[in-house]
């Protein structure tokens, strides 16, 4: 009942066409159903007028037989043809009435199915977008798109024909029962005696098959996730050819899938056989008790054939029924699936501030303390406190795991604070809408996402009604703009392929530079932004943005410190803790960590130094020694 109530909640207000659909399939099977009176009342008058001239029809206690008789004229030698000519036309618009309602209710059934799949994928992408970044960390990808894609379908298929069949079959059973009751009480319930088996047999194939197709899309989630996550590192599974151990990897998880597929298939080879065997011993029990019927008396051959078409019409619901189960038990399961997606958290986007508010005030963090899981001790940042002025250019340094993207994250309202409170312009975080905050801080990632579409859009992926000449000022800034019109083709309207793949990493680092700044942010991130940058263009880099920074609050995570040199303050973290905090040279006199880290890349960089020049000196040996030769 709870996943009828959720299917009718995907159908929304296009359920009410299928009420309307399932109306004129009820009106089709009351048309349906004077079929078999009109072979009734030709074999009771014509035939058995045929073999007994003085026979004008045969008595029937069955009403709606009575009623077609009163419309026919008495039979007779000269007007058996009229008969006949008449009869066949009554079964003529019979079936025509029938069809204009079966065609009526199929497309109502698919035009309110298609309205609502398009609005349950709408929703399902809408929420998607709406769930906090937590939900998306914890949930693969692919999971989440075999949700989306195979489960949705499942849902439209069913929706589309097993709905609307449901209600047919329900109509036709109840239909050609009233008219069995109305030939013979006691050959009626004879021939429905085996339906509380059938019945029973069917529920339980029901339960067997939903838990067994729960197992089942399970496996095939990890086998869509192997799939996304390969393809998406192709790139690193070729640079360390691993596509053998690849293949193998996923031919194993396609087996565990094969597993619950098999289980499948044999719950349906033992359902059927045994459906099939009662339907058909139903059959027979109605066509021998028929028979008795007709020797005793107690029907007439006319009412035998018809109470034979009522009685298929009854075993073939009950032999369709399986098939509507089956797929119920999958449509069960996939809407179990979608709603899962559905029913969860989704992000407070409110705040009691205007969204007109700027952010260049100050920014304070008061105690913070973090940890991804409620229940966990493993804390990401312990008691954090420091404090930006407007226009202060701050880094942030430690070890990989000191919690700096933490800090990020948490200024975004990506996640909220365990403990403690973050405040912008003196009031708290919680009181910007999250819209208005993220509007209004640009990040420029490590790792950049560029969407499969031109190098103009990914620039101004933030306002899209930008003026080219805007995005060129954005790109120059970037120092990627030589690189667009020189070594594209198609300049900015050059398709970067799914990731940006075909941009290096450094081009992609300075395309999402220039998105961000295009953006005009209060306040900005640079989360390690150049690392695949070299040192001259990182310079040249940073040589256009001190103009563009000067009034705007700026937060610069890096590994190589002179990246960081220029900062008004570096805040250095380990461990989720400030452990230093300083200027460059305040934090260079202190001989802490990050005096360490200087001395190891100082080091680092002299002993790259000599081995060039070492390098150098042997090539110019090397040359002086063939013009000697020469």
């Amino acid at each position: 009942m709870n996943n009828l109530k959720k299917l009718f909640k995907i159908l929304d207000k296009w359920k009410y066409y299928y009420l309307l659909a399932g109306l004129m399939l009820i009106l089709a099977m009351v048309v349906r159903m004077l079929e078999p009176k009109v072979l009734q009342i030709s074999i009771d008058k014509i035939v058995a007028f045929s073999q007994d001239k003085s026979v004008k029809e045969i008595e029937s206690n069955d009403p709606i037989a009575q009623e077609i008789y009163s419309y026919l004229p008495e039979l007779n030698n000269d007007n058996i043809g009229t008969v006949l000519i008449i009869l066949g036309v009554i079964f003529l618009c019979i079936s025509l009435l029938r069809a204009a309602f079966n065609v009526s209710a199929s497309s109502l059934s698919t035009y309110s199915t298609e309205k609502a799949i398009k609005k349950l994928r709408d929703r399902l992408f809408s929420h998607l977008q709406a769930v906090p970044i937590a939900y998306h960390s914890k949930t693969p990808t692919g999971e989440l798109i075999q949700r989306c894609t195979g489960d949705v379908e499942t849902v439209r298929k069913f929706s589309t024909h097993q709905v609307i069949e449901s209600l047919r079959m329900i109509a036709i059973f109840f239909g050609a029962l009233a008219m069995m009751l109305s030939i013979n009480v006691s050959y009626a319930l004879l021939s429905i005696c085996l339906v509380p088996v059938i019945v029973i047999g069917c529920i339980y194939f029901f339960k067997k098959e939903s838990a067994i197709w729960t197992k089942h899309e399970a496996e095939q989630d990890k086998l869509s996730i192997m799939v996304q996550e390969n393809l998406s590192g192709i790139r690193v599974v070729k640079a360390f050819a691993k596509e053998d151990y690849e293949i193998e990897k996923f031919t194993k998880q396609n087996e565990l899938k094969k597993k619950w597929g098999l289980k499948l298939l044999t719950l349906h080879s033992y359902f059927w056989p045994f459906s099939d065997f009662l339907v058909y011993t139903q059959m027979s029990i109605s066509i021998i008790a028929g028979g008795y019927f007709v020797l005793n008396n107690q029907i007439s051959v006319g009412e035998y054939v018809a109470f034979y078409s009522y009685a298929t019409f009854v075993i073939w619901p009950l032999r369709r029924v399986g098939q509507i189960v089956s797929e119920m038990g999958m449509t069960t399961v996939a809407i179990n699936r979608i709603f899962s997606i559905l029913e969860s958290e989704t992000e407070d986007y409110s705040g009691n501030l205007e969204n007109n508010v700027s952010l260049d005030g100050e920014i304070e963090f008061k105690n913070v303390s973090f940890k991804y899981e409620v229940e966990s001790d493993n804390h990401i940042l312990k008691n954090v406190s420091f404090k930006i002025k407007p226009g202060e250019k701050i880094a942030l340094l430690g070890p990989t795991g000191a919690g700096k993207s933490s800090v990020i994250s948490l200024l975004m309202r990506f996640f909220e604070p365990s403990s403690g409170e973050i405040l912008i312009n003196g009031k708290n975080l919680n009181s910007y809408s999250k819209e208005h905050l993220r509007s209004k801080i640009g990040v420029v990632l490590q790792k950049p996402f560029l969407f499969s579409s031109t190098i103009k859009d990914n620039i101004a992926y933030g306002k899209p009604d930008t003026h080219i000449n805007e995005v060129i000022d954005a790109a120059k800034v970037a120092r990627i703009h030589e690189i667009i019109t020189e070594v594209f083709p198609d300049s900015y309207e050059t398709i970067v392929g799914e990731k940006g793949v075909t941009l290096s990493g450094g081009q992609k680092q300075r395309v999402s530079i220039a998105r961000t700044l295009l953006m005009n942010p209060d306040i900005i991130v640079f989360d390690d932004s150049t690392s695949a940058i070299d040192t001259e263009t990182e310079y040249e880099i940073q040589k256009e943005l001190r103009n563009i920074m000067k009034n705007v609050t700026t937060f610069i995570i890096a590994h190589r410190i002179t990246s960081i040199q220029d900062c008004d303050r570096i805040i250095v973290l380990d461990k989720g803790e400030i452990i230093e905090s300083g200027t460059h040279s305040e934090l260079i006199s202190n001989n802490g960590f990050y005096k360490k880290i200087f001395d190891i890349q100082v080091t680092v960089e002299d002993e790259i130094q000599k081995e060039i020049g070492f390098i150098s000196d042997q090539k110019e040996i090397v040359k002086n020694a063939d013009i000697s030769l020469n």
